[in-house]
């Protein structure tokens, strides 16, 4: 995920005149939609997903059904399609099954849910080319496009007016609804903070993933808010944070009152 195989030593040395060399990551599992899921130094690294289940960096948190979890696992499968041409080489990124499912459900693993999927077919992101520009590997290396340097700076924004709303969920608890905001490339998740005023205590505070691994993504988020006294006072603050850490301004929204 984002450089780690092109910083093995070994590997690296291995491959470090073989600018035209694609390493494959095997049994990783992690995703393809992430940009950082390919990387090029001296040759070129790829994350392949999984055609089980997929995972993204830890440390996050998903909304389930019984609220925020710590997860790193989806139950998306997917495969890289891969055409080699003389000066290029081209990777298509393909979700055979993205639909959104929680991995664990009471408790039991549940990565494979049953046929008919509903978003078989659809795309993880544009496709890669790796393009041989140059004619010494010197060169080559120099036009690489997936390299550090050429990162991705721009933030995520939110596009609608008030993109935080309080909402009463099917099971009677309060939850604070992101209306999902917009990027060049993808949201990898929001910072997420609901403060009970009264007392200056966070009741919530985690990095909540935007669900960017199932297709189609869903248009909001429904963040679940512990129950409080009635009339307690809430201010909810949210963060939209891309791959690359590119941050958007802060979104808030003050209910309960």
């Amino acid at each position: 995920m984002d450089d780690q195989q092109t910083s093995n030593p070994l590997l690296t040395q291995d491959l470090a005149d073989f600018p035209q060399a694609v390493y494959l990551s095997g049994h990783s599992h992690l995703n393809i939609n992430d940009e950082r899921s390919i990387a090029q130094k001296d040759f070129t690294a790829v994350n392949d997903g999984s055609m089980s289940y997929v995972e993204v960096d830890h440390g996050y948190q998903t909304v389930t059904d019984t609220g925020l979890t710590n997860r790193f696992e989806a139950t998306t499968a997917q495969a890289l399609f891969i055409e080699v041409y003389k000066d290029r080489t081209e990777i298509a990124r393909v979700n055979m099954n993205a639909d959104k499912h929680d991995i664990y459900q009471g408790g039991q693993w549940s990565a494979n849910p049953q046929p008919p999927y509903a978003s078989s077919g659809t795309l993880s992101g544009p496709t890669w080319t790796l393009r041989l520009k140059g004619t010494t590997d010197q060169e080559i290396k120099d036009n690489f496009s997936y390299t550090a340097a050429a990162r991705n700076k721009t933030a995520p924004e939110f596009t609608s007016r008030q993109p935080l709303k309080a909402v009463t969920t099917d099971a009677g608890a309060t939850a604070v609804r992101i209306s999902q905001a917009k990027d060049d490339q993808m949201v990898h998740h929001y910072d997420v903070t609901v403060t009970d005023t009264t007392i200056g205590a966070k009741v919530v505070s985690s990095k909540v993933l935007s669900e960017y691994y199932f297709m189609p993504r869903p248009n909001t988020l429904d963040i679940p808010v512990p129950a409080g006294a009635a009339g307690t006072p809430y201010t909810a603050r949210v963060v939209a944070v891309d791959a690359y850490g590119n941050a958007s301004p802060a979104a808030s929204l003050t209910f309960g009152e």
